[in-house]
């Protein structure tokens, strides 16, 4: 299908941008085998692109004229707004029989100004908003609407890869919403003639493991995914820390039994705290996993009598806590016993994993959390 004599397509992110334009170069070329593309390696001032845009080509009955990066026409930076005022002017009465002009844009929301709305005049402006990220409370790594932008992708860069949906799904749970990321692992993939999940998993390597992520697999008390992030550590992967650095090797196993052991402590405390608030009937580990729990529940109700009941109890290592980390711990107190809880704190301590070296400690680390988290 012809793209519009005049078109403007904006998006926050880059590569989709990149796909974007590829697909109206390509239409534009498949209708016109014999026009013009000429591609502006850097923004053309406004002036510059109105005499290209009056001038017709010697050798292309159709030109199209395409400008990667247009903000500072859209928006006026870096041009005097008499420029983009006579921009808005030529576009709204050039005769668009021989030219196509394509203006591609990286930003945050949708553009405003006489450059878009002379575009959107006489052709089409287009802005795709990324789709929102989950709600922190939320389990899923992407939403629905994230899934389907990364679906896109592979069925305009490797559309071998959806014929699998356990190759999909394991890209897209590879790489988050990484669309470019994304792409070149699949193409890499389709090269090789190797379309499986466990290739897309031996392609990643062992990646990157956040702390955050042993929280995850304590809280929803998951044998499997915990026997993964301790194999995961043992061949190789980086582990990153609550404020997003990367943690030297030597020190993870410290580190781990730290957090661990904290996470513990907290959670017991957070059970003591409930029981004597009479909040106990609410660590269930059920009523915590709803979608909605945390916004109409937890911290509107539950949060307030914890943080009073706390604060009323000297030494109590979760006041100041905010709604949300106590959400966390609530979750975590409510998955388990206490005495399950202090027999892995009893466990850490006498394994000695806190000095160990990583690959001393993590044998005894994977022990304690799989007693503790297996039913």
């Amino acid at each position: 299908m012809t793209p519009p004599p005049f078109l403007l397509i904006t998006s926050p992110d880059d590569y989709l941008l990149e796909l974007e334009r590829g697909d109206v170069e390509s239409s534009w070329r498949r209708e016109r085998p014999d026009g013009e593309v000429r591609v502006y390696a850097e923004p053309p001032s406004p002036s510059h692109l109105i005499r290209d845009l009056a001038s017709p080509s010697l050798f292309a009955p159709a030109r199209l004229l395409i400008v990667s990066d247009a903000r500072s026409l859209i928006a006026g930076k870096g041009a005097r707004a008499a420029d983009v005022n006579a921009l808005a002017a030529s576009l709204a009465s050039i005769p668009t029989d021989e030219v196509w002009l394509l203006l591609l844009a990286v930003v945050e929301s949708e553009p405003s100004g006489p450059v878009v709305q002379a575009v959107a005049s006489r052709g089409e402006v287009r802005h795709q908003a990324l789709p929102p990220p989950p709600k922190p409370w939320e389990e899923a790594r992407l939403t629905a609407a994230q899934r389907a932008v990364l679906h896109g992708v592979l069925r305009r860069v490797a559309p071998e890869a959806l014929r699998d949906p356990e190759t999909a799904d394991a890209l897209c749970e590879t790489y988050g919403f990484r669309p470019r990321e994304l792409a070149q692992a699949a193409r890499r993939l389709v090269a090789a003639g190797e379309l499986s999940a466990d290739a897309v998993r031996a392609q990643a390597g062992p990646g990157e493991l956040a702390l955050r992520t042993l929280e995850d697999v304590l809280i929803r008390r998951d044998p499997a995914a915990a026997a993964s992030f301790f194999a995961s550590l043992e061949t190789g992967a980086a582990l990153i820390d609550w404020r997003g650095d990367a943690i030297e090797p030597d020190r993870i196993g410290r580190v781990t039994v730290n957090a661990l052991a904290r996470l513990l402590r907290l959670a017991v405390a957070v059970r003591g705290h409930a029981a004597r608030s009479g909040l106990g009937r609410d660590l269930d580990p059920r009523r915590c996993a709803g979608s909605r729990w945390y916004p109409t529940e937890f911290k509107n109700r539950i949060h307030p009598r914890l943080a009073a009941e706390a604060e009323a109890s000297p030494g109590s290592p979760v006041v100041g806590m905010t709604a949300w980390t106590m959400h966390r711990v609530f979750r975590l107190a409510a998955a388990y016993r206490e005495r399950e809880m202090l027999d892995a704190l009893a466990r850490l301590a006498r394994g000695g994993a806190e000095v160990a070296k990583a690959s001393q400690a993590l044998p005894t680390l994977s022990s304690a959390v799989l007693q503790l988290v297996a039913h």
